[in-house]
C-alpha cells in the first residue's frame, strides 16, 4: 500500500477514426472514458494521496489546444483531449492551497503508433522529446508553474 504519491503523468489515450456521421456513440464513449474520465479518476485518487510538492501532468495534445489545426476524424480524441486541457486548469485551483502542482504538455504528432495512425504529415516529434519536458514538469525545478499547458511543437531543425 502507498502511503504518498509524489508524481502522477495522465498519459492514456486511444484513437478512433471516424468522421462524425460514422461515429459510434460507443466509439465516442470509449475515447472519451480512456482519456478523460481515467484522468479524472487517477486524479482524484493523486489528490487524495498527495500532498504539499505533489505534481500531477496530464498529456493533453496540440490538437486539443484552442486555435490549433483541428483534424478530421478525430472528434472524440479532441473532445478528450480538449477536456483534458480545461481538467488541468481546473485542479491547479484546487491543488494550490494544498500545494499540488498541476500542469499539462500539449505535444504535436510524436512518433508512436498513435501518431502513425493519425496519418498527419509533419514531422513527427521523438517520444524523448516529449517525456524531457515531463520529467522537467515533475521536478522542483518547475516549481513556479501550475495551471500552465506547454505546447510542444516539433523542434526546428538546421
Amino acid at each position: 500500500q502507498l502511503e504518498r504519491l509524489d508524481v502522477l503523468v495522465n498519459n492514456a489515450a486511444i484513437l478512433e477514426l471516424a468522421p462524425i456521421v460514422d461515429m459510434k456513440v460507443e466509439t465516442w464513449d470509449e475515447v472519451i472514458r480512456v482519456g478523460l474520465r481515467g484522468a479524472f479518476l487517477c486524479s482524484r485518487a493523486a489528490f487524495r494521496m498527495m500532498g504539499p510538492g505533489g505534481t500531477i501532468v496530464n498529456v493533453s495534445s496540440l490538437s486539443g489546444v484552442s486555435g490549433a489545426d483541428k483534424f478530421p476524424k478525430m472528434s472524440a480524441y479532441v473532445a478528450a483531449k480538449s477536456g483534458l486541457a480545461g481538467l488541468t486548469e481546473v485542479l491547479a485551483v484546487e491543488g494550490r492551497p494544498l500545494g499540488i502542482r498541476v500542469n499539462a504538455v500539449s505535444p504535436a504528432s510524436v512518433a508512436t503508433d498513435m501518431g502513425r495512425l493519425a496519418g498527419i504529415s509533419q514531422e513527427p516529434l521523438s517520444p524523448e522529446e516529449v517525456a524531457r519536458v515531463i520529467g522537467w514538469l515533475a521536478t522542483s525545478e518547475s516549481a513556479p508553474l501550475t495551471g500552465a499547458n506547454i505546447r510542444i511543437d516539433p523542434p526546428v531543425r538546421g
